[in-house]
């Protein structure tokens, strides 16, 4: 069998607070993930505190959250001098300055953007796996902002790759009803606006989910799956039907969110595929159908 080889790359920007995606793109895999990065900036603004991982954990990248005056928490891989000699000094909060090698100075300056040091703050994080993972940050303070709280902090992260499983697993993202372009762009950013609908919707019953479920062994959450289905067979009437009605279909699905639900099982934890992308096996089927 040949090997299948992706034609496409997307990335997503997203509210983890609200379980709202605020840009998204799909590009030609020939465009890479700090471009693509880059192109989010414009749906960010100065109240903003962006996290990432190591993908984003560049130099010149930090550079210009800086001069967008953006904060950042973002996790950075361990190929660096810089990041090795943190590791090795075995402190775990410190707040240093970044001065760029010389192969980081030249991709500045290709690049338009000053290669001046930065001072950053570091934070060494020991997982229960033995991994040890690093995160670079802006924020300085480090009595506002302790050691424990930027754990917390970068822990929320987590939300980006759930809304990413509810886009490939729940609502198929990779498959397209067209191979012309315009065909594969609209299947991609209906899906989005889909799934930012039901996150407004079921957003607003959520926390009453949550706190009638305090006495049971588990708290429990609102079915995404389930969700999707009631507002995918209810969506069209949402826009072409009068407001009162659209009000009686809204708390129709209060009452289905609220019903249909699942339990949150704290500090569950799935070892990471480690092989290389090309040799993983994808089974392309849906985890949770959500028709």
């Amino acid at each position: 069998m040949g090997a299948k080889i992706p034609q496409a790359r997307v990335s997503f920007l997203v509210d983890v607070l609200n379980n709202l995606t605020i840009d998204a793109q799909i590009e030609s895999d020939r465009v890479s993930e700090q471009q693509m990065f880059e192109s989010h900036f414009a749906f960010m603004n100065k109240t903003d505190l962006l996290t990432a991982d190591a993908n984003y954990g560049y130099f010149r990248l930090l550079k210009l959250l800086i001069n967008s005056e953006i904060s950042y928490c973002i996790r950075i891989n361990h190929n660096s001098l810089f990041i090795r000699a943190f590791l090795l000094s075995g402190k775990k909060d410190i707040i240093t300055q970044w001065r760029p090698l010389r192969h980081t100075k030249m991709n500045c300056e290709k690049h338009n953007v000053n290669s001046d040091p930065i001072t950053v703050r570091l934070v060494r994080v020991d997982l229960p796996n033995g991994k040890t993972e690093v995160l670079i940050l802006s924020l300085l303070d480090q009595k506002k902002y302790s050691y424990d709280s930027i754990k917390e902090l970068y822990n929320l992260r987590w939300g980006v790759e759930e809304q990413i499983k509810k886009y490939m697993q729940r609502l198929i993202i990779e498959f397209f009803s067209s191979l012309k372009i315009n065909g594969v762009l609209q299947d991609f950013y209906a899906n989005i606006f889909m799934l930012n609908i039901v996150s407004l919707l079921t957003n607003t019953v959520a926390k009453e989910v949550h706190d009638s479920s305090k006495n049971n062994k588990f708290y429990r959450q609102i079915n995404w799956t389930s969700a999707l289905g009631d507002v995918r067979r209810s969506f069209v009437s949402l826009f072409l039907r009068t407001e009162n009605k659209i009000n009686s279909i809204i708390n129709s699905l209060y009452e289905s969110f609220k019903k249909n639900t699942e339990a949150i099982r704290p500090n569950r934890i799935f070892p990471r595929d480690s092989r290389k992308k090309g040799s993983r096996q994808k089974a392309f089927m849906q985890y949770k159908p959500a028709w």
